[in-house]
C-alpha cells in the first residue's frame, strides 16, 4: 500500500472515531500534496522536454566519448 492510501485510511479511520477535525486536515493535506506532485512532475516533464529538443540537432555521442576522454587525462 502506498503512503496515500494508507494516509487516506487513517483518515476514513479517524472520521469512524469521531475525529472529523484531523480528518478534515489529513485529507486536506493530501489534496495539496497531490497537487503539488501533479504540478511538479509537469514542470519536469516540460523541462526535459525542453532538453529534448536543445539537443535534437546535435549528433550522437559515441559510447566510448567518456572512456576516451578518462584515458586522456
Amino acid at each position: 500500500m502506498d503512503t496515500l492510501t494508507e494516509l487516506r485510511q487513517f483518515a476514513d479511520d479517524l472520521t469512524e472515531l469521531g475525529d472529523n477535525a484531523t480528518a478534515a486536515l489529513v485529507y486536506q493535506a493530501i489534496d495539496r500534496f497531490s497537487a503539488w506532485k501533479f504540478e511538479a512532475g509537469e514542470e519536469l516533464l516540460e523541462r526535459a522536454l525542453e532538453e529534448r529538443r536543445k539537443h535534437e540537432d546535435e549528433p550522437p555521442k559515441s559510447p566510448y566519448f567518456n572512456p576516451c576522454v578518462l584515458a586522456i587525462t
